[in-house]
């Protein structure tokens, strides 16, 4: 079966997602965490993308990003290729450490990317890793709301300005729609 042909649509906002080959550990350890990390910043920049959230999980990871100039397959690739050549160094591993290639969402409008950042930061809480979604330490989430510094390629003010204008508003907003009051319905999540 041919591949789903990728569209480059500069200016789109994308949910991607990638899993460890065979269902694997995609991060080992935190030292593979940061080595992806590193490599994630280091593409963003190149590629001009806008990270607006990700989170790195044991088999897998979340990431949106809004597109940018170039297209953002090459991106992928540069992230993928340059985290696995760590990854098999690093292990003495050879071979697939993805499952197949990267899956990528389109987000198509403000209430779908809002419900993408809920879903990645509440993904750690959802598997049961964390009480909080800023607890976990791999999620862009507690840099977005002043828990722990952003690293540098998190574009948190535009991420925020999504909720409201001001930031301290926006930091509220942003906490109330990923971290709902005990016993109420979440939409989209399941409870």
């Amino acid at each position: 079966m041919p591949r789903e042909v990728r569209f480059h649509e500069p200016g789109s906002y994308r949910h991607i997602t990638a899993r460890g080959n065979d269902r694997h550990a995609l991060f080992r350890d935190d030292d593979d965490r940061w080595a992806f990390l590193g490599a994630l910043g280091d593409v963003t920049r190149s590629f001009g993308w806008r990270c607006l959230g990700w989170c790195l999980m044991t088999t897998h990871y979340h990431l949106l990003v809004q597109e940018q100039a170039k297209p953002l397959s090459s991106g992928m690739h540069l992230l993928h290729s340059r985290y696995v050549r760590q990854f098999n160094r690093r292990h003495g591993h050879r071979g697939h450490v993805f499952g197949g290639r990267y899956h990528v969402a389109t987000i198509v409008d403000d209430a779908h990317l809002l419900l993408a950042l809920r879903y990645v930061a509440r993904n750690p809480v959802e598997a049961g890793l964390c009480a909080r979604p800023e607890s976990w330490p791999w999620s862009s989430y507690g840099q977005l709301v002043g828990a722990r510094p952003p690293m540098s390629f998190l574009s948190r003010a535009h991420a925020l300005s999504l909720f409201d204008p001001r930031p301290e508003r926006a930091v509220e907003l942003a906490r109330r729609f990923v971290e709902p009051v005990p016993g109420t319905l979440v939409p989209g999540t399941g409870g």
